[in-house]
Order: structure tokens, then C-alpha cells, then sequence
């Protein structure tokens, strides 16, 4: 399967409406931008790598995004490239009335919740890739019982979320979560009511954010008003299409 972004340059979050439904209650999953690598980090935990210069930039221009939104609550694991992205979207948040954004201080409700850590059981998958070209890469290699847990752990996590969304239960409420693309992928399905059978069918990418609409609260049923939108990172979104050998070498 091939993936084919369409976007356009206007901003997924700006607006309060969704397919002409008002909505002012919304989950916004951000993936945490391009990771160092183990030479890089220069760190003894395995798979806890922090975010190199591109990643930190990629949150940055999702935290100027998220501008246009008053956000109340981010939640992220306590991977070290979630806490710091988590951490650029509250400071920035917090900073909208000297950015000219809002005429108020922002004040953010920043959570780090052990539940969104999937990294570790990605990290010790140890069984034999998955033949399917159809995956995305993020779950390319996973075996079945790793996606099983995946998919049950995203389930818990969905749960939390929604626990946010709504307590305490204002009319207004903005809750972004930071985590690996992945599980964001599983929490998806899991807002669409799908099965685990359709995680293949999502692609999400580095710094990339997927916004998800509830116009009848919490307890209704989510609207997923867009996916993996990357537009915002402009020159350091990730190509549509995997450089040539030749390309790789010239860079």
C-alpha cells in the first residue's frame, strides 16, 4: 500500500467546526519529532533517545501551530523525546500572550503518564517481521503478539484520554497527547471503533499531528477531522516519496 498526502497549507485546528458540526472538545495526537541516534545520544538506556536538532524544530513548528488553539492538558510518556516535545508544546502555550497569540496567559496541565510508554514493548520485539508491505513502517517487524499488546494497551490508553477530555467537565477542552506514531495509530482504530486488523491501513510520520473532534462531548463518538498533517513543518516535512541511493549520496 502506498500512502498519498493531499494537504493544504490552511491549519487542520483553526475553526471549531467538524464536516459543519460546532465542537469545542477535541484530542489532538502529536507525534514527537526525528529521534537522535544511539552514536548521538550518548546513553546507556537502550531505545530512550532523545530528540536530534530536526525533531526539536519539528515540535517547535507543531507548538506554533497548536497556537491557535487555548490547549488545557498534555499528557505524554516519560520517554525522553515525548517529555521534551510535551514540554515545547506547554512553554509555548504558556508564552501566547507575549507571542501576540492571546491577550491572557495560557496556564497547561502537563501529565506524564507511564501508560502511553509503548516504546519498551516495541523495543523488545524480538519476533519475525511481518511479511506485509501493506504496514506502515512503524509496525513493519512487529509480530503478532506485539500488535495484540499494542492494540490492548492503546485500548487503556484511549480510556484515559477520554477520563481527560472530560473531567472536569467544561465545555471547552483541548487535551493533547505526545506520543510514538504507533500507538497513535492504535488509538485511532480505537476512536473509529475499528479492529486491530485496520492498523495497517494508517500512516503517521515524525512531528505529524492527527486531530479527532468530539461535537457531542467525551461521551459521544469521536470525528477524526484530519490525519497525519505534516504541512505545518514546511521545508522539514517528510517527503512523500523514500530519497534514491543517488540522492542520499548528494545530500
Amino acid at each position: 500500500m502506498s500512502w498519498l498526502r493531499l494537504q493544504t497549507p490552511n491549519s487542520p485546528v483553526a475553526g471549531g467546526s467538524s464536516g459543519g458540526r460546532k465542537t469545542s472538545q477535541r484530542i489532538i495526537l502529536v507525534c514527537y519529532g526525528s529521534l537522535q541516534s544511539p552514536r548521538e545520544a550518548g546513553i546507556s538506556n537502550p531505545g530512550d533517545w532523545p530528540m536530534n536538532m530536526l525533531g526539536i524544530i519539528q515540535s517547535q513548528k507543531t507548538a506554533e501551530l497548536l497556537l491557535d488553539l487555548k490547549v488545557d492538558t498534555v499528557v505524554s510518556s516519560q520517554r525522553k523525546a515525548s517529555v521534551e516535545a510535551a514540554k515545547i508544546i506547554s512553554q509555548v502555550q504558556e508564552a501566547a500572550d507575549c507571542l501576540g497569540a492571546d491577550c491572557v496567559p495560557r496556564y497547561v496541565d502537563v501529565k506524564e503518564i507511564q501508560e502511553l510508554d509503548v516504546e519498551t514493548m516495541l523495543d523488545q520485539s524480538k519476533e519475525a517481521s511481518i511479511a506485509d508491505a501493506s504496514f506502515p513502517p512503524q509496525l513493519t517487524g512487529l509480530g503478532s503478539r506485539v500488535l495484540m499488546d499494542l492494540w490492548n494497551q492503546a485500548g487503556k490508553v484511549w480510556q484515559i484520554l477520554l477520563e481527560e477530555l472530560s473531567n472536569p467537565s467544561d465545555q471547552q477542552k483541548i487535551v493533547v497527547a505526545v506520543g510514538h506514531p504507533s500507538l497513535h495509530i492504535a488509538l485511532l482504530g480505537h476512536c473509529l471503533n475499528l479492529t486491530q486488523d485496520w492498523m495497517g491501513s494508517f500512516h503517521l510520520d515524525e512531528g505529524s499531528v492527527s486531530v479527532i473532534d468530539f461535537p457531542d462531548g467525551p461521551s459521544g463518538r469521536g470525528v477524526v477531522r484530519c490525519i497525519n498533517y505534516t504541512a505545518h513543518l514546511g521545508r522539514w516535512a517528510i517527503p512523500i516519496t523514500k530519497p534514491t541511493a543517488e540522492e542520499e549520496d548528494f545530500y
